[in-house]
């Protein structure tokens, strides 16, 4: 999970601002250290560019330098008026690539506080990615019902990485069932992230393998099914599965999060569904998930 965005510091500075000024304008900017183009879990905060704000009459410019934890913060005036907002370039770390967005036009027209969010692009903060990368694959299918029983919420199933080839097509396929919103997810394009082990739980039987834990990602679709016609297009997803005993019912576990471009989560499974980004996932009700080994 990400860490706390403001410093004591920080919240010093902005508390000071809030109780003075209501007319506000605050944000992070973020690196993307995962590549991934939004702004999620693991993007680190970046220190000492210069946020601009000006009116689009060109009467009104104020700006602020991002604190250690990417915060900025800048004071507009007390009256109604459209700006833009930009991250001065000559202020960007050497080897940036891009800014997401490049600017922000916003309104005020009442004291309020707006916050948007940047998200640069820099080779320099990109992760590494697991030494134990695509070391394994996983084959599952099964089901996950409400704590009472009855229906399914979710009927999930795939094979991601199938035998760790690296011909195998879209690097496998993942299907989910949402009843609860009558949603299809076909996940369609998919990367191995990670192999571990749960705390506690040192590999899987059946077949054994050293690992207790798969983390993939990738793009597919998420459309409606049961007479609801959403078609949301191509969607990001994460997922995590865990093979922790035979039969894997009552034991294994899934989390699954789906998401626009944006980031926007548009379907989840999880035990803290309050905070997407945290991966908790949900022991499942029928079936199994299986932990392969690469040969």
């Amino acid at each position: 999970m990400k860490k706390s965005l403001y410093s004591f510091a920080s919240l010093f500075l902005l508390g000071s601002a809030f109780n003075s000024h209501a007319w506000l304008k605050t944000g992070t900017v973020y690196c993307d250290a995962n590549a991934n183009g939004i702004i999620d879990t693991g993007d680190v905060p970046v220190q000492s560019v210069l946020v601009v704000v000006t009116n689009t009459s060109g009467t009104f410019s104020n700006a602020s330098w991002t604190t250690a934890e990417g915060v900025f913060l800048v004071e507009l005036q007390s009256s109604p008026d459209t700006y833009v907002d930009f991250i001065l370039p000559a202020t960007l770390p050497p080897g940036t690539t891009a800014v997401l967005p490049p600017f922000n036009t916003f309104t005020v027209t009442n004291e309020t506080t707006v916050t948007n969010n940047f998200l640069i692009e820099n080779p320099d903060c990109v992760s590494p990615p697991p030494t134990n990368n695509g070391h394994c694959w996983l084959t599952g299918g099964g089901t996950i019902k409400s704590d009472s029983g009855g229906k399914p919420l979710h009927s999930f199933g795939g094979v991601v990485n199938p035998g760790c080839s690296p011909t195998a097509a879209g690097g496998g396929n993942w299907n989910e069932l949402d009843f609860t919103q009558n949603l299809h997810f076909k996940g369609m394009n998919i990367q191995v992230v990670d192999c571990g082990n749960v705390p506690g739980v040192n590999g899987s039987t059946s077949p054994q393998s050293p690992f207790s834990f798969i983390e993939f990602q990738g793009v597919g679709t998420l459309t409606g099914i049961g007479g609801n016609k959403a078609d949301f297009g191509v969607v990001n997803f994460f997922a995590h599965a865990e093979d922790l005993g035979e039969p894997g019912r009552g034991v294994d576990r899934l989390y699954l999060r789906v998401f626009d471009g944006s980031g926007t989560t548009l379907l989840l499974i999880s035990t803290d569904p309050s905070n997407p980004l945290d991966i908790a996932p949900v022991t499942i009700s029928t079936g199994n998930l299986q932990m392969h080994p690469c040969k």
